[in-house]
């Protein structure tokens, strides 16, 4: 064994130089197979740039094509919600969204279409989840869309505030509930402050503040849009239906 054991390390170690010098040759041959062992010559160039404009070409007309797609998704969904048809309107929207129209627009619809789920189904949570998350998503791309912070007030006082699955027998106003009340009051606010001659505001309001007993801020309401009325059409302001509608909504409150 003495004797043997120099051999068989010196024939370990010439065979590990062979080994590595296998491999550094396949490793050389891998290379010069997949990169060429010579520099690419002027017309390689000029024939690979024509391949890449080729491939080029045909992304372009897909991404082309899949604009146009999601614009066609777009329509479609918007022409079911006034339809009233409001699963294939979210259907198309969710389609048109995946196609690149991921706007603020399309999610204001799929919100809407939500929203009427939840409100045709008695409020049913899942909806008004899925519609809040909607009109957040259109809030966050576009945060100057008004008409999206008066949905989303809508559906935070009547789909989240007013109704409460654990509540059923009880009057008792809970945190979460009070907390969604807030958060509604705070958007139809900020909406009325852009668009302040729209009396559906005012009387959304109006009614949660009565709602909450705060008869006073209910009142004010009920003042301001009959001022706001009055100031648009001096003549004619007698005759606005909404004019008419606050003040015995006025009247009611000050009975009680």
């Amino acid at each position: 064994m003495k004797i043997r054991l120099p051999v068989l390390i010196f024939a370990s170690l010439f065979m590990g130089c062979e080994v590595k010098s296998c491999y550094q040759e396949a490793k050389e041959k891998h290379l010069e197979k997949r990169y060429g062992s010579r520099p690419a010559s002027k017309s390689q160039l000029d024939d690979w740039e024509k391949e890449i404009s080729g491939y080029e070409k045909i992304i372009n007309e897909k991404i082309d094509a899949g604009i146009k797609t999601g614009k066609v998704y777009r329509k479609i969904g918007e022409s079911y919600a006034l339809m009233e048809n409001y699963e294939l309107c979210i259907k198309n929207l969710e389609k048109a969204a995946e196609y690149g129209e991921a706007v603020a627009e399309v999610f204001y619809w799929q919100g809407l279409c939500h929203a009427n789920l939840s409100r045709t189904h008695n409020w049913n949570p899942d909806e008004a989840r899925k519609a809040e998350q909607a009109f957040l998503k259109a809030l966050n791309l576009e945060k100057t869309m008004n008409k999206v912070k008066y949905e989303l007030a809508v559906m935070y006082y009547a789909g989240f505030a007013r109704n409460n699955q654990y509540r059923v027998l009880s009057d008792v106003i809970t945190v979460s509930q009070q907390q969604f009340q807030e958060k509604a009051i705070e958007l139809m606010k900020e909406f009325k402050s852009v668009e302040p001659d729209q009396a559906k505001a005012y009387f959304f309001l109006a009614g949660l503040y009565k709602e909450r007993g705060e008869l006073a801020e209910a009142k004010r309401e009920l003042t301001d849009l009959m001022a706001v009325i009055q100031k648009n059409n001096k003549s004619g302001y007698l005759r606005n239906p909404d004019y008419g509608r606050a003040e015995t909504y006025l009247k009611d409150l000050e009975r009680r």
